[in-house]
């Protein structure tokens, strides 16, 4: 069996089961791995949805994996100074973001 170079996960929508309305379908290649339990509307409705919830659970997921790796990393949980959120953020350069540093604060 041919392993495909790029697997697609695609959101469309079909018919409900009941032919009142339409879900959302959510596949992984050829396969199909989620449809909605409500029926919408419109197509654009089930697929609007469908993003959605798919978006909610991958941040989910992806953020709880980030966490957990950043654990393991320091140890503990990671402080926002190890993490370089805020005023100590690196530019897509690496350089430091031109904000003050540690315990300086601008007073203008």
């Amino acid at each position: 069996m041919e392993v495909p170079e790029e697997l697609l996960i695609t959101i469309t929508t079909s018919p409900a089961s009941d032919s009142w309305g339409f879900v959302g379908v959510v596949s992984v290649g050829d396969q199909e791995a989620y449809r909605t339990i409500r029926a919408y509307t419109a197509p654009g409705e089930a697929l609007h949805a469908t993003q959605r919830l798919l978006a909610d659970v991958l941040g989910t997921l992806m953020a709880g994996q980030e966490w957990g790796a950043a654990q393991a990393d320091f140890g503990h949980a990671p402080r926002r100074t190890e993490l370089e959120f805020g005023l100590r953020a690196k530019t897509s350069h690496g350089e430091d973001a031109g904000q003050p540093q540690g315990d300086e604060r601008s007073t203008t």
